[in-house]
């Protein structure tokens, strides 16, 4: 006849079999603790699977984490400064914070020269959506485009296009600070399509949206891209001495 002690090594080996090492190593530590010889079944099963279910939520956030690449990693939104000098309106930080512009597919425009903290909150952001089970990329323009060049000359663009598309929030940093060439446009075109059927673009700039047109091209495409970019957007406009100088 098989005793405890195997029983219980039966169930944690079936347990790590499939892939629910948390609990097997959860059940042992409740069984060979005295103080835990009166609960119940459901006392145990709470325990067991809440332990699992909550280490696999952290890992996943962990692993979104790591994958959105961000430049300030340890960026929140409770960090934010606030004051009259800096235009900084808490009252929408608070409307991003419930992450309904995600839903509603929209944009974020965050607009301020060097050193305001625009990738700051970007990366705030993201750290909250992530939080909340969203998934999110964050891209300096540069990056982004080198890589959909080297993806498009690899012959692998629509696989690096659809990993764009997938994410829940793209962030673009530095956004056009210097001028486009032609293949440039097409790209960030494609980029923004994809992203406007769905999903929302985060985009920090030391320009304006005239600017934007500018550095663009000023044509068809320029149109294009700002209309998808501007039209359904919170904007926030940084100013104040750079953060970097006060710290």
């Amino acid at each position: 006849m098989i005793n405890n002690n195997e029983r219980l090594s039966n169930l944690t080996r079936l347990l790590r079999e499939m892939k629910m090492s948390v609990m097997a190593d959860h059940l042992s530590d409740i069984y060979t603790n005295q103080s835990n010889q009166n609960l119940s079944t459901l006392d145990i099963l709470e325990k067991i699977i809440t332990e699992e279910s909550d280490t696999r939520s952290r890992n996943k956030k962990e692993r979104y984490r790591k994958a959105a690449n961000l430049s300030v990693i340890n960026a929140r939104l409770e960090n934010l400064i606030y004051s009259s000098k800096r235009k900084l309106k808490p009252e929408t930080i608070e409307q991003l914070s419930t992450n309904n512009y995600i839903l509603s597919n929209n944009n974020v425009i965050i607009q301020g020269a060097t050193g305001t903290g625009k990738s700051y909150i970007a990366c705030a952001l993201i750290n909250h959506a992530i939080d909340n089970g969203y998934t999110g990329l964050f891209f300096r323009m540069t990056d982004l485009l080198s890589k959909l060049q080297q993806a498009d000359y690899n012959n692998n663009l629509d696989r690096l296009l659809k990993k764009i598309s997938r994410t829940d929030i793209l962030v673009i940093d530095d956004f056009l600070l210097t001028n486009t060439t032609e293949q440039e446009q097409k790209y960030l075109m494609e980029v923004f399509e994809i992203r406007s059927r769905e999903k929302s673009l985060i985009l920090c700039s030391q320009m304006t949206s005239v600017e934007w047109h500018k550095k663009l091209g000023g044509g068809a495409i320029a149109d294009a891209i700002l209309d998808r970019a501007v039209s359904k957007s919170y904007k926030i406009f940084l100013e104040g001495e750079s953060l970097r100088k006060i710290k």
